[in-house]
């Protein structure tokens, strides 16, 4: 597990978001009628793995917490917390993510497509498609400036009687930037 301590995690996380977002098809796409559904599974597999690290992180924590005496430090404790508030935005972005995979299940079972292979959508369902990736993008940019907070927080100096504890966990720069991947 990564050190959750650490500012750098929640940078290199952020990256990641920022890097999910540069990944989210483009309205041009939309016009010329290409086909999206690619870049929307890779997107959607990426945040669905991004929250699987939240999640995992947050029953690391409880089960650090009920099995060891002294559980998670204040630091962990409040590592874990600040990690997890990003979850809401990802949710967000899954949500208009499957309002899209909607949109265009409907456009594959409807329209016929051509030998090119092209076939723009109308524009009523492709302003419904761009306002869900705009929403997307909108939402994975949240979660991203919200991690970068944290990092900021946590850059903080700290008082003498926490900046002496360390965690018997902790991990590498090197570390946390393999255990944020993105396929």
């Amino acid at each position: 597990m990564p050190d959750i301590t650490r500012p750098d995690y929640f940078l290199q996380l952020a990256r990641t978001l920022d890097r999910v977002f540069d990944d989210l098809p483009q309205a041009e796409h939309l016009r010329r009628g290409d086909d999206i559904s690619p870049a929307i599974h890779t997107v959607v597999s990426d945040i669905g793995y991004i929250l699987t690290e939240l999640s995992e992180e947050l029953a690391t924590s409880n089960r650090h917490e009920s099995e060891a005496p002294s559980g998670y430090s204040h630091a962990e404790r409040s590592g874990t917390a600040a990690l997890t508030q990003c979850a809401i935005p990802l949710g967000v972005a899954l949500a208009h993510l499957g309002q899209m995979i909607d949109r265009l299940g409907f456009l594959h079972e409807s329209i016929r497509h051509s030998s090119t292979g092209r076939t723009p959508a109308p524009d009523d369902v492709r302003l419904v498609l761009q306002e869900h990736l705009d929403h997307t993008g909108t939402a994975l940019r949240a979660g991203a400036q919200q991690l970068r907070g944290k990092a900021t927080q946590l850059s903080r100096p700290l008082s003498a009687s926490t900046a002496t504890t360390t965690p018997s966990h902790a991990t590498s720069p090197s570390a946390v930037s393999k255990s944020v991947r993105v396929r």
